[in-house]
């Protein structure tokens, strides 16, 4: 059975991510994409959680993937930047950086190319 133009597209999407880091996890992945189709609008982690249906730990590590720094002294990917939401202290804004924006381009070619 030849490989349809939508799965030839998730590979290509895939395989970008794992350029980026071989030991991704898919709620990274989502996380990511998830900011992409927000284009380029902030949104707080109680959005992503509930957007994804993830618990709030899961979002957390999710997203710090992305950030700067995972964790202290361990760095992150750094496509995106966190700052506290104005409207909710309680919550912390996620947007894309210059690089995630990059690489979301990165990602859109991978879509076109695919289909071709």
């Amino acid at each position: 059975m030849p490989s349809s133009k939508e799965i030839r597209t998730a590979i290509r999407v895939l395989e970008e991510f794992k350029k980026i880091d071989p030991d991704i996890t898919l709620p990274s992945m989502l996380t990511f994409l998830y900011a992409v189709e927000r284009d380029g609008q902030a949104g707080n982690q109680f959005e992503i959680d509930q957007r994804l249906d993830m618990s709030g730990a899961t979002a957390s590590r999710a997203i710090a993937h992305w950030l700067p720094f995972k964790r202290p002294r361990v760095a992150g990917l750094n496509m995106m930047d966190s700052i506290p939401d104005p409207e909710d202290r309680r919550y912390r804004m996620i947007t894309l950086n210059r690089r995630g924006l990059d690489f979301a381009e990165r990602i859109k070619l991978a879509v076109q190319e695919a289909a071709l």
